[in-house]
């Protein structure tokens, strides 16, 4: 008999440890859902400050290598032949010492599927700023040919490479096309 109410004094604690820890989960689960506004603000006073890391990316051929992996990461997964392509810029006209790292390095600043805008928008300024006009026309064309190495460029994608052409040639004094009102 003492074993008996033994036993059943354990499944009453159990049960009333198990009841407890349940609704502090819950309680903790509320709090963090009524403060995900502060959590945000908190992130992003953060990175108003710090800045974001694609925002700190302070070497133009790094910013290089991550526009032309993220263009092709925007649509799908990366191709042999577009890591060749890349690989192949790294090494001319780039000249990347340490491919393979800096492959990597790169890499670790994309994301499947993340808009291309978002990349770009972060590393223009650096771009406009250390690129040379050639330079940028240069980097446009790399982009589309890295964009077409497995097959034609989606329409996402020329529409991100334009983009940026834009906001890489505003830099540079574009000069106005009178009969559109455009950059030429």
């Amino acid at each position: 008999m003492p074993i008996l109410l033994g036993l059943i004094g354990l499944i009453v604690a159990g049960l009333f440890w198990i009841l407890r820890t349940h609704g502090t989960v819950k309680g903790l689960q509320e709090v963090n859902r009524d403060t995900k506004g502060l959590q945000r603000r908190a992130v992003s006073t953060f990175e108003n400050l710090v800045g974001t890391p694609l925002q700190r990316v302070r070497d133009p051929r790094l910013a290089a290598i991550i526009l032309m992996i993220q263009l092709v990461r925007t649509g799908s997964p990366l191709t042999a032949s577009e890591k060749t392509r890349i690989l192949e810029y790294m090494e001319t006209p780039l000249e990347v010492e340490r491919i393979s790292a800096t492959f990597e390095r790169a890499w670790g600043y994309t994301q499947a599927r993340l808009p291309f805008s978002h990349v770009t928008d972060a590393l223009a300024p650096l771009l406009r700023d250390a690129l040379t006009p050639a330079e940028r026309e240069q980097l446009i064309a790399m982009l589309t040919q890295v964009a077409g190495a497995h097959s034609p460029p989606s329409e996402l994608q020329r529409e991100g490479i334009a983009r940026l052409k834009r906001r890489l040639l505003a830099g540079a004094g574009a000069a106005l096309d009178p009969q559109r009102g455009e950059s030429a």
